[in-house]
This record gives structure tokens, C-alpha cells and sequence, in this order.
């Protein structure tokens, strides 16, 4: 971190409690990413070619075709009004009302995505190792630079306005308000590539492939385990469950209390 002072480290109490899921289901198709779409989950598949989405209890509520194929998509967010989905080097958007997918932002390789406002986006670029602001229009400006943020990763919107991205080496926690400015950061307790956040502000962070997360309330974290043969591809939240993409072919969800 180049200008964030006063950097608190932050411990989990020592008692990692066992995880076992309350629902899980295997894909159909291979999966690429999931995320929350208000109380619905949304599947990205590897094809590229469509999205499923899936109440928590993981009945699939219906199948959102994309327009245009996606090669090697790679990650998917929504906000009020639009689905994105994002690849090694193009970001696409479509209106929920409109289904016609088309591309957003090019020669970017997405790293975090989080949700500014309905239609505008703040994007972590890992070639830049910046984050952008995405307008409504189409209009792209730095957000904040490298110089603030080291190597941006995964991001998440919070409800009080502010963003949560991780950076650095994958062990720090940094938060950010609508003005670009890092507000604090926190030094996590191992390395984190995942992240997703529910309308509370509760923060659920995770290392790919390791069946162990970290949620952050209020400061407060706690660790879970998962069962040991759990291999996190992606996280959402909802509400108190925590929705987990195993190695692309399984969907599970956790309750974790309040």
C-alpha cells in the first residue's frame, strides 16, 4: 500500500468452526463464476453462452441466454438494471430489459468488479493494476491508481457507499470511498483471491481451491471451514447464506448465521 497509513491486522479467534451445506446441486454445464442478484444466485457457464439463475434453495428460477457467445468467460456481476460478464480481455454488459449483449470496455483484463451505481462500475484492471470508473455512457476515468492501491483483486460495493477491494499481496483489505480515497485497510490473516459481499455489509472472503473462508462483520472476523473436499471457484452472499462455486461442477450453499 503506498498511502494508506495505520494498517490494522486482523485475527480470526482461533476457532474454525466445520461448514456443512443445507443445499447443494451439480451443474449441468461447467461453471465459470457466481454471483448474487438481489435474493437469486447467478451462473456464469463455461460455454459462454448463457446464464441460470438460482434461488438459494438451488432450484434454477430460469436460463438468461446471452446474445453473443463468450470465449473463456471468466466472471459475472449485476446490479438493478444489467448483467456483466467479463472475459481475459473484454468486459460485457446487457440490459435486463434489452437481451442484447455488447461490449463495454475492451483490452481490460478484469480483475473485481463492484457496482458504483445502477449502469456505472468500478472495474479492477490486473494489467494496469488500477481501478477504473465505467459511466453509464461508456465514459471510462481512473478511479484510483496503483499508487493507492497495489495490485487491485476482487472488489465488493458496500451499502454505506464505500468499496472493499482486496490488494497487495492478496493478504490486505483495503476500503475506499466514492471519492477514490482509501479509508483504511486491514492485514488478513492468509492470502485471499475471493470476496463477496451481501446488502448488510458483511464481507465473505475466501482463497481459491482452499476449503476455508473469512467473514467479516463490524470488524469482527471469524474463520469457517469447509468440508475438505470443497475447491472455491467463486463466493456469493445472500442474506446468511454463503453461496460456493466448487471447481466449476457443484453448487453449495452454507448457512452463517448472523
Amino acid at each position: 500500500m503506498g498511502s494508506c497509513a495505520g494498517t490494522v491486522r486482523i485475527e480470526p479467534d482461533g476457532n474454525f468452526p466445520l461448514l456443512e451445506p443445507t443445499a447443494a446441486v451439480g451443474l449441468g454445464s461447467s461453471a465459470a463464476a457466481i454471483c448474487s442478484d438481489g435474493d437469486l444466485l447467478l451462473v456464469l457457464e463455461n460455454s459462454g453462452t448463457r446464464i441460470i439463475r438460482f434461488s438459494t434453495a438451488l432450484t434454477v428460477s430460469d436460463t438468461i441466454p446471452l446474445s453473443e457467445r463468450v470465449t473463456a468467460p471468466a466472471g459475472v456481476s449485476a446490479d438493478r438494471f444489467h448483467y456483466y460478464v467479463f472475459d481475459d480481455h473484454r468486459l460485457y454488459r446487457m440490459s435486463k430489459d434489452n437481451a442484447s449483449l455488447e461490449v463495454w470496455l475492451n483490452n481490460v483484463r478484469v480483475a473485481g468488479l463492484a457496482s458504483f451505481e445502477p449502469g456505472r462500475m468500478l472495474v479492477s484492471d490486473d494489467e494496469r493494476n488500477s481501478i477504473w470508473f465505467k459511466g453509464f455512457f461508456g465514459e471510462s476515468r481512473l478511479f484510483i491508481s496503483s499508487a493507492e492501491v497495489a495490485r487491485p483483486g476482487a472488489m465488493a460495493a458496500l451499502p454505506d457507499g464505500s468499496f472493499a477491494v482486496l490488494g497487495g499481496s492478496s493478504r490486505l483489505l483495503c476500503f475506499l470511498n466514492r471519492s477514490g480515497v482509501v479509508t483504511r485497510a486491514l492485514s488478513l490473516p492468509a492470502p485471499c483471491d475471493l470476496l463477496a459481499a451481501d446488502a448488510g455489509g458483511t464481507l465473505c472472503l475466501g482463497k481459491m481451491g482452499k476449503p476455508q473462508v473469512y467473514v467479516l462483520r463490524e470488524s469482527m472476523m471469524a474463520g469457517y471451514r469447509l468440508p475438505d473436499t470443497t475447491s472455491p471457484l467463486s463466493l456469493a452472499l445472500v442474506g446468511d447464506r454463503l453461496a460456493v462455486l466448487d471447481a466449476g461442477a457443484r453448487l453449495a450453499v452454507f448457512r452463517i448465521g448472523k
